[in-house]
Protein backbone atom coordinates (compact mmCIF):
# COMPACT_ATOMS: atom_id res chain seq x y z
CA UNK A 1 0.00 0.00 0.00
CA UNK A 2 1.59 3.38 -0.99
CA UNK A 3 2.09 5.38 2.17
CA UNK A 4 1.10 8.70 2.92
CA UNK A 5 3.58 11.87 3.58
CA UNK A 6 3.06 15.47 4.28
CA UNK A 7 5.32 17.99 2.21
CA UNK A 8 6.11 21.80 2.69
CA UNK A 9 6.83 23.12 -0.72
CA UNK A 10 8.41 26.42 -0.44
CA UNK A 11 8.98 28.65 -3.29
CA UNK A 12 8.65 32.37 -4.34
CA UNK A 13 6.67 31.28 -7.94
CA UNK A 14 3.37 29.71 -7.51
CA UNK A 15 4.16 28.22 -10.85
CA UNK A 16 7.57 26.54 -9.85
CA UNK A 17 5.54 25.16 -6.78
CA UNK A 18 2.53 23.72 -8.58
CA UNK A 19 4.80 21.94 -11.01
CA UNK A 20 6.90 20.03 -7.92
CA UNK A 21 3.44 19.10 -6.43
CA UNK A 22 2.16 17.91 -9.75
CA UNK A 23 5.46 15.55 -10.40
CA UNK A 24 5.39 14.43 -6.94
CA UNK A 25 1.92 13.05 -7.35
CA UNK A 26 3.27 11.58 -10.52
CA UNK A 27 6.08 9.45 -8.79
CA UNK A 28 4.26 7.16 -7.29
CA UNK A 29 6.74 7.66 -3.94
CA UNK A 30 4.27 8.58 -2.31
CA UNK A 31 0.40 10.24 -1.45
CA UNK A 32 1.59 13.52 -1.06
CA UNK A 33 -0.29 15.86 1.40
CA UNK A 34 0.86 19.18 0.56
CA UNK A 35 1.56 22.50 2.39
CA UNK A 36 2.65 25.73 0.45
CA UNK A 37 5.05 28.81 1.43
CA UNK A 38 6.19 31.72 -1.13
CA UNK A 39 9.85 32.17 0.50
CA UNK A 40 11.11 30.94 4.08
CA UNK A 41 9.52 33.27 6.58
CA UNK A 42 6.43 32.16 5.76
CA UNK A 43 7.71 28.34 5.87
CA UNK A 44 8.44 29.38 9.26
CA UNK A 45 4.80 29.75 10.02
CA UNK A 46 3.70 26.93 8.01
CA UNK A 47 5.49 24.67 9.08
CA UNK A 48 3.99 22.24 11.71
CA UNK A 49 6.30 20.26 13.97
CA UNK A 50 5.69 16.80 14.33
CA UNK A 51 3.45 16.63 11.26
CA UNK A 52 5.73 18.16 8.11
CA UNK A 53 7.45 14.99 6.90
CA UNK A 54 9.46 16.21 4.03
CA UNK A 55 10.24 19.56 3.07
CA UNK A 56 11.11 21.20 -0.41
CA UNK A 57 12.31 24.35 -0.41
CA UNK A 58 14.19 27.05 -3.14
CA UNK A 59 18.06 28.29 -2.63
CA UNK A 60 16.94 31.49 -3.79
CA UNK A 61 14.05 33.79 -2.31
CA UNK A 62 12.96 36.83 -1.76
CA UNK A 63 12.91 37.96 2.04
CA UNK A 64 14.21 34.81 3.64
CA UNK A 65 16.06 32.35 1.00
CA UNK A 66 16.24 28.17 1.88
CA UNK A 67 19.78 27.86 3.17
CA UNK A 68 18.31 30.66 6.38
CA UNK A 69 15.07 29.03 6.00
CA UNK A 70 16.43 25.90 7.01
CA UNK A 71 19.17 27.33 9.54
CA UNK A 72 16.59 28.71 11.48
CA UNK A 73 14.09 25.78 11.10
CA UNK A 74 16.85 24.02 13.16
CA UNK A 75 17.39 26.56 15.90
CA UNK A 76 13.45 26.79 16.34
CA UNK A 77 13.09 23.14 16.60
CA UNK A 78 14.95 20.23 17.90
CA UNK A 79 13.69 17.45 15.75
CA UNK A 80 13.48 18.75 11.61
CA UNK A 81 12.26 16.59 8.62
CA UNK A 82 14.47 15.64 6.01
CA UNK A 83 15.08 18.77 3.64
CA UNK A 84 15.59 18.69 -0.45
CA UNK A 85 16.97 21.84 -1.74
CA UNK A 86 15.30 22.28 -5.42
CA UNK A 87 17.77 25.05 -7.62
CA UNK A 88 19.36 25.83 -10.53
CA UNK A 89 22.41 26.59 -8.61
CA UNK A 90 25.35 23.94 -9.89
CA UNK A 91 28.50 25.73 -8.19
CA UNK A 92 30.07 23.47 -5.72
CA UNK A 93 30.98 25.88 -3.43
CA UNK A 94 27.68 26.88 -2.97
CA UNK A 95 26.26 23.59 -2.77
CA UNK A 96 28.87 22.35 0.18
CA UNK A 97 27.41 25.56 2.16
CA UNK A 98 24.05 24.19 1.77
CA UNK A 99 24.95 20.76 3.39
CA UNK A 100 28.21 21.98 6.09
CA UNK A 101 26.00 25.00 7.53
CA UNK A 102 22.54 24.24 6.67
CA UNK A 103 22.18 20.20 6.65
CA UNK A 104 20.41 19.44 3.31
CA UNK A 105 19.87 16.04 2.54
CA UNK A 106 19.41 15.98 -1.07
CA UNK A 107 19.61 18.52 -4.24
CA UNK A 108 17.31 18.31 -6.98
CA UNK A 109 18.16 20.50 -10.08
CA UNK A 110 15.80 22.44 -11.75
CA UNK A 111 13.64 21.55 -13.97
CA UNK A 112 12.18 19.62 -11.90
CA UNK A 113 10.04 16.38 -13.42
CA UNK A 114 8.81 13.18 -12.28
CA UNK A 115 11.56 10.98 -13.67
CA UNK A 116 14.00 12.93 -11.90
CA UNK A 117 12.19 13.35 -8.36
CA UNK A 118 11.13 9.15 -8.90
CA UNK A 119 15.20 8.26 -9.19
CA UNK A 120 16.27 11.44 -6.49
CA UNK A 121 14.66 10.62 -3.81
CA UNK A 122 13.16 6.90 -3.31
CA UNK A 123 15.93 6.24 -1.32
CA UNK A 124 15.24 9.17 1.07
CA UNK A 125 11.29 8.81 0.68
CA UNK A 126 12.15 5.01 2.03
CA UNK A 127 14.02 6.38 4.85
CA UNK A 128 11.45 8.68 6.18
CA UNK A 129 9.58 6.55 9.66
CA UNK A 130 5.64 5.94 8.58
CA UNK A 131 3.74 8.07 10.75
CA UNK A 132 2.18 4.88 12.43
CA UNK A 133 5.42 3.37 13.70
CA UNK A 134 7.40 6.71 14.36
CA UNK A 135 9.49 4.20 16.29
CA UNK A 136 10.74 2.12 13.75
CA UNK A 137 13.57 2.73 11.16
CA UNK A 138 13.99 1.16 8.00
CA UNK A 139 16.88 -0.94 8.54
CA UNK A 140 17.63 -0.38 12.45
CA UNK A 141 17.02 -3.82 13.57
CA UNK A 142 20.55 -4.31 11.53
CA UNK A 143 22.14 -2.14 14.88
CA UNK A 144 21.15 -5.07 17.54
CA UNK A 145 21.44 -7.58 15.51
CA UNK A 146 25.24 -6.75 15.05
CA UNK A 147 25.75 -5.95 18.14
CA UNK A 148 24.65 -9.41 19.07
CA UNK A 149 26.33 -10.78 16.92
CA UNK A 150 29.79 -9.38 17.62
CA UNK A 151 29.72 -9.62 21.10
CA UNK A 152 29.25 -13.07 20.90
CA UNK A 153 31.90 -13.78 18.66
CA UNK A 154 34.69 -11.42 20.21
CA UNK A 155 33.51 -11.41 23.81
CA UNK A 156 32.59 -14.65 23.93
CA UNK A 157 29.27 -13.03 25.48
CA UNK A 158 25.34 -13.77 24.67
CA UNK A 159 23.25 -11.01 25.03
CA UNK A 160 19.17 -11.47 25.01
CA UNK A 161 16.64 -8.72 24.28
CA UNK A 162 14.92 -7.61 27.27
CA UNK A 163 12.43 -4.78 28.44
CA UNK A 164 13.85 -1.17 28.68
CA UNK A 165 15.02 -0.25 31.91
CA UNK A 166 15.18 3.76 32.42
CA UNK A 167 17.10 3.23 35.78
CA UNK A 168 20.16 2.08 33.79
CA UNK A 169 20.26 5.27 32.39
CA UNK A 170 20.97 6.83 35.93
CA UNK A 171 24.93 6.70 37.40
CA UNK A 172 27.87 5.97 35.41
CA UNK A 173 27.72 5.49 31.80
CA UNK A 174 30.12 4.41 29.00
CA UNK A 175 29.30 5.47 25.46
CA UNK A 176 30.54 4.34 22.24
CA UNK A 177 29.65 6.21 19.30
CA UNK A 178 30.07 5.63 15.60
CA UNK A 179 28.28 7.32 12.68
CA UNK A 180 27.13 5.78 9.31
CA UNK A 181 27.00 7.73 6.23
CA UNK A 182 26.09 7.23 2.59
CA UNK A 183 22.03 5.78 1.50
CA UNK A 184 21.75 6.07 5.25
CA UNK A 185 22.60 8.86 7.87
CA UNK A 186 22.94 7.27 11.13
CA UNK A 187 24.78 7.71 14.38
CA UNK A 188 25.02 4.78 16.57
CA UNK A 189 25.27 4.41 19.95
CA UNK A 190 26.46 1.49 22.14
CA UNK A 191 26.02 2.49 26.33
CA UNK A 192 27.12 0.40 29.23
CA UNK A 193 26.63 1.32 32.51
CA UNK A 194 30.03 1.55 34.13
CA UNK A 195 30.29 -1.86 35.66
CA UNK A 196 29.04 -3.79 32.38
CA UNK A 197 31.34 -1.74 30.44
CA UNK A 198 34.45 -3.03 32.45
CA UNK A 199 33.38 -6.73 32.27
CA UNK A 200 32.74 -6.22 28.63
CA UNK A 201 36.17 -5.09 27.78
CA UNK A 202 37.69 -7.41 29.86
CA UNK A 203 36.50 -10.01 28.26
CA UNK A 204 37.57 -8.38 24.40
CA UNK A 205 40.74 -7.38 25.46
CA UNK A 206 41.50 -10.74 27.07
CA UNK A 207 42.68 -9.23 30.13
CA UNK A 208 41.26 -7.03 33.32
CA UNK A 209 40.33 -3.73 31.99
CA UNK A 210 41.01 -0.90 34.75
CA UNK A 211 37.67 0.86 35.63
CA UNK A 212 39.34 4.51 35.80
CA UNK A 213 42.50 4.10 32.87
CA UNK A 214 42.70 4.95 29.50
CA UNK A 215 41.91 1.43 28.48
CA UNK A 216 38.55 1.37 28.60
CA UNK A 217 37.90 3.77 26.43
CA UNK A 218 40.12 2.69 23.75
CA UNK A 219 38.12 -0.70 24.54
CA UNK A 220 34.50 0.69 23.78
CA UNK A 221 35.54 2.77 20.78
CA UNK A 222 37.51 -0.61 18.94
CA UNK A 223 34.14 -2.64 19.96
CA UNK A 224 32.16 0.15 18.43
CA UNK A 225 33.88 -0.09 15.27
CA UNK A 226 34.18 -3.57 15.25
CA UNK A 227 30.06 -3.34 15.63
CA UNK A 228 30.06 -0.73 13.11
CA UNK A 229 31.68 -2.65 10.18
CA UNK A 230 28.78 -5.57 11.28
CA UNK A 231 25.92 -3.04 10.43
CA UNK A 232 27.76 -2.22 7.01
CA UNK A 233 28.18 -5.30 6.06
CA UNK A 234 24.36 -6.02 6.87
CA UNK A 235 23.15 -3.12 5.34
CA UNK A 236 25.50 -3.64 2.33
CA UNK A 237 23.69 -6.80 2.13
CA UNK A 238 20.16 -4.88 1.23
CA UNK A 239 22.33 -2.76 -1.57
CA UNK A 240 22.75 -0.05 0.71
CA UNK A 241 25.95 2.04 -0.18
CA UNK A 242 27.64 2.80 3.51
CA UNK A 243 30.75 3.72 4.87
CA UNK A 244 31.75 4.06 8.65
CA UNK A 245 33.32 7.54 10.75
CA UNK A 246 35.60 6.88 13.49
CA UNK A 247 34.54 5.94 16.91
CA UNK A 248 33.94 8.44 19.89
CA UNK A 249 34.20 7.00 23.30
CA UNK A 250 32.44 8.79 26.28
CA UNK A 251 31.62 8.53 30.23
CA UNK A 252 29.62 10.44 32.24
CA UNK A 253 28.07 10.08 35.92
CA UNK A 254 24.77 10.83 33.65
CA UNK A 255 23.74 11.65 29.82
CA UNK A 256 21.39 13.67 27.90
CA UNK A 257 20.72 14.25 24.09
CA UNK A 258 21.97 17.45 23.36
CA UNK A 259 21.17 17.06 19.27
CA UNK A 260 17.45 15.44 18.96
CA UNK A 261 17.52 13.24 15.89
CA UNK A 262 15.13 13.28 13.78
CA UNK A 263 13.72 9.43 13.83
CA UNK A 264 15.14 6.75 16.45
CA UNK A 265 14.24 3.11 17.15
CA UNK A 266 14.31 4.13 20.56
CA UNK A 267 16.50 1.86 22.83
CA UNK A 268 17.08 -1.93 22.61
CA UNK A 269 18.10 -3.24 26.03
CA UNK A 270 19.89 -6.69 26.19
CA UNK A 271 20.96 -8.52 29.24
CA UNK A 272 23.91 -10.63 29.30
CA UNK A 273 26.09 -12.31 32.41
CA UNK A 274 28.47 -9.43 32.36
CA UNK A 275 25.35 -6.84 32.51
CA UNK A 276 22.29 -5.27 30.83
CA UNK A 277 23.67 -2.69 28.08
CA UNK A 278 21.70 -1.29 25.13
CA UNK A 279 21.98 0.40 21.86
CA UNK A 280 20.58 3.14 19.77
CA UNK A 281 19.95 4.62 16.26
CA UNK A 282 19.50 8.36 15.78
CA UNK A 283 18.61 9.57 12.12
CA UNK A 284 19.88 12.82 10.38
CA UNK A 285 22.69 14.47 9.77
CA UNK A 286 23.28 16.27 12.93
CA UNK A 287 21.65 13.15 14.96
CA UNK A 288 23.80 12.01 18.14
CA UNK A 289 24.25 11.88 21.53
CA UNK A 290 26.64 13.27 23.91
CA UNK A 291 27.42 14.27 27.47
Amino acid sequence: MTRSLNALIVDDSATTRHLIMRALSQTGLAEFTFTQAEDGLDALVQYSPGETEIIFVDMNMPRMGGLEFIRTLRVQHKRCPPTVMITAETNSERLAEAVSTAGVDAFLLKPVDRDRLQTGLRKLVDSIPVRSETDQVPHGECVPQALQEVLAEVCSLEISPEPEDESLRRGRIVLGIIGLHGDIQWSVSLAFPHEAAVAVTSKFARYEISSEGPDLGDAISELANIVGGRIKQLLCARNLGVSISLPTALGASDFRILHQPRSTTGYTHFNSPAGRLWCRVDVGIDSGMAM
